[in-house]
């Protein structure tokens, strides 16, 4: 009984000096180092300004200063809210030729985002040909470009700008919890960010003037022996592609060419929101000669939901030899 009361002591007091022992090390443990490190700027941290930055930063529409800090109360430019607006409605279509206005030097970075916005019609000038990019936006422009990157149309709209735009946001409530006092007050970034989520961000893409048209390709071959494997490239415009998983056939895509003895597959993963696609044509062409091939871009594999048309000579791609 003695050495069982012994060993019962025994095993206790080495209980106690291991626990003791734990909480030593524990205790030297520099927990710190085990905190998730903040993403997001710290001056948005618990304000209004949060769930909308975090979701145009995450989708790369937005950015923070370079002091690491996002300045909700800066007033931005006209350059800069154009550059948000095209990132943030996947306008991956942008458009660096045509030179839209006259006072662009020292905004070339901007240049493709406001021609994309011009080109959408979301976005006009200042007159004389120039679009004032560093001038700061108002709360009216951005009302105005965001209903009309919403809608698409102004087909509800009455009476003159401002106003028609004001009373057509006030009758939806699109500006949530943004107090607007004054209009043609310079719009500060956090309000941007939060107005731009709100109407912008869960809107389905439906874009003006779609269209798509294919690549030139390197495909050859002669009737009535297999062509080599070759790709075909779709480019799009105003819209984007949905995901497509490699390996899947998108042969009736395009009307009648089974029927020229060829087939038509994705090769690879293509993650969401791309805007052009490669597309391998295999098989054996049965008379090329001045047979055109067309596609039709089901509505399912857009982002806009819309059914898309495309045509291009057969014999651009499938050369005789």
């Amino acid at each position: 009984m003695k050495s069982w009361r012994s060993a019962c002591a025994f095993f206790i007091a080495l209980i106690l000096v291991l626990g003791g022992a734990s909480g030593a090390v524990a205790a030297d443990i520099d927990y710190s180092s085990w905190d998730t490190k903040p993403t997001y700027p710290p001056d948005v941290q618990n304000t209004k300004y949060l769930s909308a930055v975090k979701a145009l930063m995450d989708t790369k529409a937005i950015t923070g200063d370079t002091d690491g800090l996002f300045h909700p109360d800066k007033a931005i430019t006209r350059a800069e809210f154009a550059s948000i607006v095209v990132k943030a409605s996947h306008q991956q279509n942008l458009s660096d030729r045509e030179n839209h206005f006259a006072d662009m030097a020292g905004y070339g970075w901007a240049k493709s985002y406001i021609n994309r916005a011009y080109e959408n019609s979301w976005i006009k000038g200042v007159g004389g040909g120039n679009f004032a990019p560093g001038k700061s936006v108002t709360y009216a422009e951005v009302i105005t470009v965001l209903i009309r990157v919403r809608r698409g149309q102004e087909d509800e709209l009455e009476g003159r700008w401002p106003e028609n735009y004001i009373q057509y946001a006030d009758m939806y409530n699109l500006t949530g919890n943004v107090n607007i006092h004054n209009w043609m007050a310079p719009a500060p970034k956090g309000d941007v960010a939060i107005l731009v989520d709100r109407i912008v961000s869960p809107i389905p893409m439906i874009p003006h003037n779609r269209f798509a048209h294919f690549s030139s390709t390197n495909l050859g071959g002669t009737s009535g022996s297999a062509i080599a494997p070759g790709d075909l490239t779709i480019t799009l415009y105003n819209d984007n592609f949905n995901e497509i998983l490699g390996g899947t056939e998108v042969t009736n895509w395009f009307p009648g060419l089974s029927a020229y003895g060829m087939q038509a597959f994705v090769p690879r993963y293509m993650p969401p929101d791309l805007s052009s696609i490669n597309i391998v044509i295999t098989g054996i062409p049965l008379n090329p000669t001045d047979a055109r091939i067309s596609a039709t871009i089901p509505g399912n594999a857009l982002r806009s939901g819309g059914d898309l048309s495309v045509s291009f000579d057969l014999n651009a791609f499938l050369r005789e030899r």
